[in-house]
């Protein structure tokens, strides 16, 4: 086709659309339709010389097809704009659907052309030069090789295998797996004698290839803390689009935290002589006196770090809330100088460390044809596994052991000590911010040509504000709520019954509980009760009459997916079933239909800070003179809430009825603006 006749990214987007609604026998949804108005506008309009971040933010309700929202208008103008399109979901599971249902289903339902690829975490190839070692270790161990090793390097050798781990045709366990992937920090790159035939670096290339990358968050992240383009496309020649969004802001605090065990670093430390010691006789003298040098100075700083190890056991007044691991916080992040400066001399020795690693790889990279092709591969996976773990071990003392910024205005870090009671004692020094803001602010919405976050659930108290603040993002960010097509008016009820006690009166509230449920849980076909307590749901079970107690199947009695199928088992034979759940069940479980007409939730899903990280904020914000009630708590509670509730009604033709036995959602200021955010049912409150 001739570029005059060529069609514009919007007109594939209007005939995809109408393509895939005839051949699927669909009438057009509104919030669909805006969705693909917006996102088509938000990054149609980017202008070439565009220095500032352009993201876009979609609440999508259930029902909305929000995949097929944002895939119809921005596949074809990422190809358009000559972009790659990075479709980042939640998890590996929802990246799976992506690739095997939804996009090959917009291909051949919308007649879209684009070509797509699966991203995956490094660690999920094979590594042939990992292997080789490995093999020669076991060799020189025990004389022979393992069968799973034997036949993981026949399958790759054969060509039968591609290498990676997910299409192994045979049993792998993890231990044995995690001897033979890729693993970044002992990668040589180029110079691996097997960088032709390497997995990774294969799919790598792909997805610079491909038009449509479906990814993950993590992956994302891990990416961009690698500088960005590495593991995917550069984040300047890509358009991410985010689904499932209210993840991607704790996922971040997660990845750019960081922590170092000072017992496993005095343990690896202990090692680096058999790492570095067959390096000296093929690079010359030079290299030798850097050897003994660095085998020196490991020693030094693994003496080093046990002491300040000590130190921080006898000092700290660690406590325990529960498990086996003691905890000390310090107090707004705010290391005292006398606890930083224990870390000074072994930041000090990793640093000297560090100088000398440096000059080692600069003598392995210039050694060219005097040392054989495959020694010198070894000893760059060697030098650079060494580089990597100095790099990491330096980043978490000098973080945790780094003065606090003073002000107002400056958010915290979080930094505490953990104690892993059940491993001889083992310390972890930790260190993260409490907030991901600035960080994905710098990394991700300043480096990304576009950006479309979408989830079911982003807004709380009927507004975008909160979400906005954790992501980073400015109050103008664009935003739209793209409502659900469901009739949640007629199809579903939502109750709140007269009760005696509040759950801050647990015990009462607990035999309220018991006292109610059997009236409730077997109205209707499938029930799904749901608790913010462990403790509430063990006792509320065990206070049930023995009829109801032969229905119900409870989490932490057996895994969630086996649950799930005995619960749709028992329905399919007309059979009453309940499930009893916690917050994993609050998200992500689709059962449809007559699986879920029943939903029940114990009380409001208020947490409690216990984590560092957010006892770090608390304590911030309350010094602030800032309500983190109402900033944090109540909003939190409301986007769990609103995903408890959206159990109910997940196709067009769903029925059913919500029960809230918390008496706070009609009897408070903030109970009655959750109430307000939660979907239209028809309202019974007593």
């Amino acid at each position: 086709m001739s570029n005059k006749n060529k069609l514009t990214a919007e007109q594939q987007t209007s005939i995809a659309y109408s393509n895939f609604l005839t051949s699927k026998g669909l009438k057009p949804r509104a919030g669909q339709q805006e969705m693909i108005h917006f996102c088509s506008s938000l990054i149609n309009d980017i202008p070439k010389d565009n220095d500032k971040p352009v993201v876009g933010v979609v609440e999508a309700g259930t029902g909305t097809g929000k995949t097929l929202g944002y895939c119809l208008p921005l596949i074809p103008l990422a190809k358009e704009k000559g972009k790659t399109l990075i479709l980042s979901t939640a998890t590996v599971a929802l990246q799976e659907q992506v690739v095997v249902k939804d996009l090959p289903e917009i291909q051949s339902q919308g007649g879209l052309k684009f070509t797509y690829a699966m991203a995956k975490g490094r660690g999920r190839y094979f590594c042939r030069l990992r292997y080789d070692a490995h093999v020669d270790a076991e060799l020189n161990a025990y004389g022979d090789v393992r069968d799973d090793m034997n036949s993981l390097g026949a399958e790759f050798q054969s060509g039968e295998w591609t290498g990676e781990r997910d299409t192994y045709p045979l049993e792998l366990t993890d231990k044995s797996w995690n001897k033979v992937n890729a693993v970044a920090s002992q990668c040589p790159k180029v110079k691996c004698p097997h960088y032709k035939s390497c997995p990774f670096f294969a799919a790598r290339s792909r997805l610079e290839e491909v038009d449509v990358v479906i990814a993950n968050h993590d992956i994302v992240l891990s990416d961009l803390s690698l500088g960005g383009g590495v593991i995917l496309p550069v984040p300047k020649e890509a358009i991410y689009i985010f689904d499932e969004g209210h993840h991607l802001t704790s996922k971040a605090i997660e990845h750019f935290a960081a922590n170092a065990s000072l017992d496993n670093t005095a343990r690896w430390l202990g090692e680096v002589s058999d790492m570095v010691m067959d390096m000296q006789t093929p690079y010359g003298e030079k290299m030798n006196d850097h050897v003994y040098k660095l085998v020196g100075l490991a020693s030094d700083t693994a003496t080093e770090l046990m002491s300040v190890r000590g130190t921080l056991l006898s000092s700290l007044s660690f406590r325990n809330d529960h498990g086996s691991i003691d905890v000390y916080r310090f107090p707004e992040g705010d290391v005292p100088a006398d606890v930083r400066s224990l870390f000074k001399n072994g930041i000090y020795l990793a640093n000297q460390m560090q100088i000398l690693v440096e000059k080692m790889t600069t003598i392995i990279d210039e050694a060219g044809d005097k040392v054989q092709a495959d020694e010198n591969a070894r000893h760059k996976m060697a030098i650079g596994d060494l580089k990597n773990r100095l790099e990491n071990l330096l980043d978490a003392l000098k973080r945790f052991s780094a003065p606090t910024r003073k002000g107002d205005s400056t958010v915290p870090v979080a930094r505490w000590v953990n104690i892993k009671r059940d491993n001889k004692s083992e310390v972890i020094i930790h260190s993260s911010p409490v907030h991901a803001g600035e960080h994905l602010n710098r990394e991700l919405w300043q480096e990304a040509h576009g950006v479309i976050i979408t989830s079911a659930t982003l807004r709380t108290m009927g507004n975008f504000d909160a979400y906005l603040n954790e992501a980073g993002l400015e109050k103008d960010t664009p935003t739209l709520l793209a409502k659900s097509p469901f009739d949640y008016e007629n199809n579903g009820v939502l109750f709140v019954p007269k009760m005696r006690s509040t759950p801050k009166n647990a015990e009462a509230h607990t035999n309220e509980l018991i006292e109610l449920l059997p009236k409730l849980v077997l109205r209707r076909k499938g029930c799904l009760v749901l608790f913010s307590s462990r403790k509430q749901m063990t006792e509320v079970c065990a206070g049930m009459p023995e009829d109801v107690k032969e229905c119900i199947l409870m989490q932490t009695t057996m895994p969630k997916s086996e649950i799930v199928s005995r619960h749709k088992l028992r329905i399919d034979r007309g059979e009453p079933s309940i499930i009893f759940g916690m917050a994993s069940f609050s998200e992500g479980v689709d059962l449809p239909g007559d699986y879920c007409d029943n939903v029940i939730i114990a009380k409001l899903p208020f947490s409690v800070p216990s984590d560092p990280v957010s006892q770090t904020m608390t304590e911030w914000m309350e010094k602030a003179g800032r309500n983190t009630f109402e900033e944090i708590t109540v909003p939190q509670a409301c986007i769990k809430l609103i995903q408890a509730v959206g159990r109910l009604i997940r196709t067009e033709s769903d029925t059913g009825a919500v029960t809230i036995l918390d008496s706070r959602i009609k009897n408070t200021r903030y109970g009655q603006s959750i109430l307000d955010s939660l979907p239209p049912f028809r309202r019974v409150i007593r």
